[in-house]
């Protein structure tokens, strides 16, 4: 039989994984692009649900932050699988986020995570202080354009390609 006691470990798992240097892309690490992006947007309290793989607020939903997320989520289901769960019993797993003023200027921030199981039973990390260490950087929302395989040059005979097309 499974024992609740065998998962209590689990949300500190995750945070260490999270803010790990295995989760680095291509600027930061994830404490990076975490403090870039809220500074740049001048937020405060963030919630990332890793279920759903959702950041709130939405501004800061950039793949640079929710594109490992699914790694957790295998966490998630190796952890239960191997304690004897179904891999659905954790109904919701979050982190939550703190960036208060007092701590700014270190670029250091707080994070909690919790997660529910489908009886409604809570599990909750110990509170983890992060910090941001990479150099401010801009926070780019990718798309066509600011993508580097997309030369000016290539751009022109896309757009030249689809304007043809349309006129079919």
């Amino acid at each position: 039989m499974a024992k609740r006691n065998r998962i209590n470990g689990l949300p500190n798992v995750l945070i260490q994984q999270y803010f790990s240097t295995m989760f680095y892309y291509e600027k930061g690490y994830m404490a990076d692009w975490i403090w870039n992006t809220a500074n740049d947007k001048n937020i405060n309290d963030i919630k990332i649900d890793i279920i759903k793989g959702t950041i709130i607020p939405r501004e800061l939903q950039i793949p640079q932050l929710t594109g490992e997320l699914y790694r957790l989520r295998q966490t998630i289901k190796k952890e239960l699988e191997s304690n004897g769960f179904s891999e659905n019993f954790i109904q919701k797993a979050q982190f939550e986020i703190y960036i208060t003023s007092e701590f700014k200027n270190d670029k250091i921030f707080g994070v909690i995570a919790t997660l529910e199981d489908k009886d409604g039973n809570i599990y909750r990390s110990k509170p983890y202080v992060e910090k941001a260490y990479e150099l401010e950087f801009q926070i780019i929302k990718p798309t066509l354009r600011n993508l580097q395989i997309f030369t000016p040059k290539l751009l022109l005979k896309i757009n030249k390609i689809y304007n043809i097309i349309k006129k079919k």
